[in-house]
């Protein structure tokens, strides 16, 4: 009977044991807001869990609208005054990276790419340090 309880006991010891001595290391990794990965640790908990950086949206991302997506060849931009830097401007891109449209930006803009194709484009609006991308579909 005390053989059975001391296999139970060292049974139990050696599981806790083999887990800690044994575990297998885990990579984490830290990403900063535009999602390029800044950091690389090497972790002895698998089982740990982390709290994750929780990307605060900017003012400009809040109060930006840009409608209708997808359109038929024009578009509104509306950026209130209060946000709008001296140097607010949008580009537009096609898929290929080539840049097709650099404007001023103003409170409300109305924006016309009825003389390009259908398809996908990206606009990129830039407010002094911030910069905010939307992608636009044309059809």
């Amino acid at each position: 009977m005390k053989t059975k309880y001391f296999l139970v006991f060292l049974v139990l010891l050696l599981s806790q044991i083999s887990h800690e001595a044994f575990a297998q290391k885990c990579l984490l990794f830290d990403y900063d807001a535009d999602g390029n990965r800044i950091s690389r640790n090497v972790n002895d908990n698998c089982y740990e869990t982390k709290d994750y950086l929780e990307v605060e949206k900017n003012q400009l991302v809040m109060d930006l609208s840009v409608y209708p997506n997808p359109t038929d060849g024009s578009f509104k931009i509306i950026m209130p005054e209060s946000i709008r830097s001296e140097h607010s401007s949008y580009l537009i891109y096609d898929l290929n990276g080539v840049l097709l449209v650099e404007q001023v930006l103003a409170d409300e803009t109305d924006v016309d790419i009825g003389n390009m194709p259908n398809g996908v484009y990206l606009l990129k609006i830039i407010n002094g340090e911030e910069t905010f991308s939307k992608i636009i579909v044309k059809h």
